[in-house]
């Protein structure tokens, strides 16, 4: 029987009973910006990490664009390693990486530029062979290719990640926006159970959840049919924006915590408990967050709640 995949994320893996589960579909919603891309390829690379597996369809980044990413997380572990602490040197390198990602700067000059830099290398070229990383297209990558993927690049412990949901083709031509997300939820959880892996895909909010205060998994854009579809179900919130107010009335100087940290809700979750909140720090500058969280220990806006 194969075993759960951890996300790294000690305390996720914890509530959903040891990491992302053959046969699950998991999925990340949150507003643009909030961290979905950033997460799931930080799982991706974990996964990997670990020995398995990690397919990381993409339909919004080409390879070298996440290469670039994955590679800032590497530079930093190194610098911890080495003992850096020059942040002039950190920022240059950051801004190296950055044109590798945008092709403004040839990827193999920029890696022999720097120790650290050869360094993150080799750091990531110890799991590369077993991240796959694709560009997905709107028009030719549906659930059936998808699928193949699995298929050609597939072990005994293996997760497919797709970012992002409602960018899957779903031919034939569906009669709107509603039905193709509905087809390919369907899709993508058939595929999960068929091939026994687990499946973790984003979803885009619609535009009352863009509206919210707080984003829900309900607020997923074009169908409700994730939501039922889904086994996990995280949704992705800045703290700051839905901590209650009650904790900045008399105490200011917690702003700038709460802005750095963001709030992992686990609405929906088939494998153990459900409605929990974490939260873990946001690192963006290297495209990662701080796997060292935790639960949230202060009271969550809720809707209806009436603060003073």
């Amino acid at each position: 029987m194969r075993s759960s995949v951890a996300t790294g994320f000690r305390a996720l893996d914890e509530v959903m009973g040891g990491g992302m589960a053959p046969g699950d579909l998991v999925l990340v919603g949150g507003r643009p910006g909030q961290g979905k891309t950033v997460v799931t390829l930080q799982w991706a690379r974990n996964a990997a990490a670990s020995g398995a597996v990690a397919v990381f369809a993409c339909y919004e980044h080409d390879q070298l664009a996440l290469v670039s990413r994955l590679l800032l997380g590497e530079v930093a572990d190194a610098a911890v390693e080495h003992g850096c602490s020059d942040l002039l040197r950190l920022d240059r390198l950051r801004q190296a990486l950055a044109d590798v990602g945008t092709g403004r700067a040839e990827a193999a000059a920029v890696l022999r530029s720097d120790e650290l830099l050869a360094r993150a290398e080799e750091r990531f070229r110890a799991y590369a062979d077993r991240l796959v990383l694709v560009r997905a297209s709107t028009i030719r990558t549906d659930v059936a290719g998808l699928t193949r993927l699995v298929d050609e690049h597939g072990s005994d412990r293996t997760t497919l990640f797709v970012d992002y949901l409602q960018k899957v083709a779903a031919g034939p031509e569906p009669h709107g926006e509603a039905e193709q997300v509905k087809r390919v939820a369907e899709g993508l959880k058939e595929l999960a159970l068929s091939r026994h892996v687990p499946v973790v895909a984003t979803i885009a909010a619609d535009v009352t959840g863009l509206r919210a205060r707080r984003l829900r998994l309900a607020h997923s854009q074009g169908s409700t049919t994730p939501a039922y579809e889904a086994d996990v179900g995280i949704v992705l919130n800045d703290k700051l924006d839905i901590v209650s107010k009650v904790h900045l009335a008399y105490d200011t100087t917690r702003t700038a915590a709460f802005r750095s940290m963001v709030v992992f809700s686990v609405e929906k979750n088939r494998r153990g408990q459900a409605d929990v909140d974490l939260e873990f720090g946001k690192d963006f500058a290297h495209y990662r967050f701080d796997p060292a969280g935790g639960r949230v220990m202060e009271q969550l806006w809720q809707e209806g709640m009436v603060e003073g």
